[in-house]
């Protein structure tokens, strides 16, 4: 692997993404955060975007925002703002 290749990829999905397709893994990353933070506050800031809260002393806010999206084009995703962890999940 050369310097700079990623194993895996994210892209995250984009305002024009098929509404049904995007409505299961907004579910799905919900269902995922609260089974990884149970008694933590969501909080859904559009069908792309979840906030969680979180005691990192690195969040400004108190809230960390994950992305929803795909990895390799196949796989629901969500990706951390703050910090750029990928968390899978099933849809």
């Amino acid at each position: 692997m050369e310097k700079g290749e990623e194993l895996f990829v994210f892209r995250k999905f984009m305002t024009d993404e098929d509404g049904a397709e995007v409505d299961a893994c907004f579910r799905g990353a919900m269902d995922k955060l609260q089974t990884l933070y149970p008694g933590r506050d969501v909080v859904a800031y559009d069908a792309r975007t979840i906030g969680i809260g979180t005691d990192s002393l690195y969040s400004e806010t108190g809230m960390d925002t994950y992305e929803l999206g795909m990895v390799d084009g196949e796989i629901p995703a969500m990706r951390n703002t703050r910090d750029g962890e990928v968390i899978t999940f099933r849809v």
